[in-house]
């Protein structure tokens, strides 16, 4: 009987070396390791209702979230992913997203750029955003091989406790910010979306009941937190995955599956 699940947080699956950055081989190691060994990977829905107590789970399972939503999940994850039958969540900032037909994956014999995670914040900076973000089209084509699933990282990635200093002006921000992700995830891919991912990881008590209020559920943070029955549902932990090999992440997904040590190794490692 599984205990605690791990929720793996990756960012960019990339050839190009950087901040958040796993490699396609390094990757592929990692996903064949999970299919080798049972692991089920869960949708989110999976995993909130594991920790309300409403499911249970007989197989060895994790979380494969992404954030942010860059074009390299397409073209890199995504055929590593469905080579493997395993399934991932996207958390992504649907503002972002544009429109166009799908590229070219790694799969295919032409391989599109895949620039780093600073590369990526200069061409968005830029307005450059479908240089380095996934389109509707691709995300539409992952969804509906359930591959897999797109949540909300909100509509434009704003710290808005960075940028508006009045508190009401802040929360109704926040709030048109989330209520505008949500609305698009519901366009375009017809659910409504319970589970948000905070960016940059940043959260407070009003955010979590503004969050509350226009609809979700499920919050996750950038914390390091073993994720297990009765666990927060505002505020599931995640597990940032390094560019390492089998060794490093067996370690990772055993730890983090086993409430008591693992809660431990946290609290004195913080890793």
């Amino acid at each position: 009987m599984v205990r605690a699940v791990p929720v793996l947080m990756y960012h960019h699956v990339s050839p190009t070396p950087g901040l958040v950055t796993v490699s396609p081989q390094a990757f592929a190691a990692q996903m064949r390791y999970l299919a080798e060994h049972g692991y089920d990977t869960l949708r989110a829905d999976q995993l909130l209702a594991f920790i309300q107590g409403n499911a249970h789970l007989d197989r060895p399972s994790v979380l494969i979230t992404f954030d942010d939503g860059y074009l390299d999940n397409y073209v890199h994850a995504y055929p590593t992913l469905k080579h493997y039958g395993l399934r991932a969540t996207i958390f992504g900032i649907t503002g972002w997203f544009g429109d166009g037909p799908p590229r070219i994956t790694q799969s295919q014999t032409q391989k599109h750029a895949s620039p780093n995670h600073s590369a990526c914040m200069d061409a968005i900076r830029d307005g450059l955003h479908d240089d380095v973000m996934l389109r509707w089209s691709e995300i539409e084509k992952m969804v509906a091989d359930r591959t897999v699933e797109v949540h909300s990282h909100t509509h434009t990635h704003t710290r808005w406790d960075r940028t508006v200093a009045n508190p009401e002006t802040r929360q109704r921000a926040l709030q048109q910010d989330l209520i505008a992700s949500r609305d698009a995830l519901k366009h375009r891919l017809g659910h409504d979306s319970r589970h948000l991912c905070w960016p940059q990881g940043y959260y407070d008590s009003e955010y979590r009941s503004t969050a509350r209020a226009c609809g979700f559920t499920a919050l996750y943070t950038t914390e390091k937190r073993i994720v297990a029955k009765s666990s927060n549902i505002e505020t599931i932990g995640r597990i940032v995955v390094k560019d390492r090999g089998d060794r490093w992440f067996a370690w990772r997904l055993w730890l983090y599956s086993q409430p008591e040590i693992g809660a431990v190794y946290v609290y004195l490692r913080g890793a």
